[in-house]
């Protein structure tokens, strides 16, 4: 971001109370570069499988080193004149993890089919981009307004869809932890699209530690009513005291000026 878009933000993860790791990852990459932003972004390992805390951890370890590898001249003046070239940018970033993410499996067969979520969020002098595979999410509160940007990889969000479920029957759904696909096992495409930055904006990453057991309508509550310091916890704690059944990571990031 420049000087003209200050952000500050918050951020925590937290295992749960009933898993015995956390198979979550988060990656803050702050760095305000002039041409390539600042980038964020939150990984949930698929449950169950052995190496779901290492797929998550790669993912944001491979996305930081690819996406501020140094850029071209040529991308160097496409960025500083073209913004919007990021996005290319970063859907060939996340690409290339995914390749990275099957080589490694390769070379570890012990690790063969594990897999992750990721979103991740750009931004860059009132640019923002976006990146999503999987069901963690990414929300953005717009003049007291709270709305899901993302939508799930999920079997259940696709049933919406196509009309043979209910928004509120996905909800409590014994399927809607099934990914339709992830980083690593099971990935197809991932969904990049840019977004309108504005003065106050607040952005809300999440794993599903988070949405599948806090209510919207309590997380917009809670990002209303709470400083940016401590809204993270808050979040984190509205969570835990809801069962706790999953591990829980949150970014939160507001746009000053």
């Amino acid at each position: 971001m420049s000087s003209k878009d200050p952000v500050i933000y918050c951020v925590r993860t937290d295992i749960g109370l009933r898993r015995k790791r956390n198979e979550d990852s988060y990656l803050v990459a702050d760095r305000r570069h002039p041409l390539l932003g600042s980038l964020w972004a939150v990984a949930d390992g698929m449950g169950g499988h052995p190496d779901g805390d290492l797929a998550s951890r790669l993912v944001c370890r491979y996305l930081e080193e690819l996406y501020f590898s140094s850029p071209s001249l040529k991308e160097v003046l496409l960025y500083r004149f073209r913004p919007r070239a990021l996005l290319s940018r970063l859907e060939k970033c996340v690409e290339e993890v995914q390749k990275r993410l099957l080589e490694y499996e390769k070379k570890h067969p012990e690790s063969e089919g594990f897999g992750t979520t990721l979103s991740v969020l750009v931004l860059r002098e009132g640019h923002g981009f976006i990146a999503h595979v999987g069901d963690s999410r990414i929300y953005r509160l717009r003049h007291g307004d709270l709305t899901q940007l993302t939508t799930d990889d999920t079997l259940v969000q696709e049933m919406v869809e196509e009309g043979e479920m209910t928004e509120e029957e996905a909800r409590t759904s014994r399927y809607r932890h099934i990914l339709t696909q992830a980083l690593g096992g099971g990935y197809e495409k991932v969904r990049c699209f840019s977004i309108d930055i504005r003065p106050g904006d607040l952005y809300l990453l999440s794993t599903d530690g988070l949405h599948d057991l806090v209510p919207q309508t309590s997380i917009r509550k809670i990002l209303l009513e709470n400083p940016l310091p401590r809204v993270c916890d808050m979040l984190v704690e509205a969570a835990l005291a809801r069962g706790g059944r999953d591990n829980v990571t949150v970014i939160v990031v507001r746009i000053e000026g």
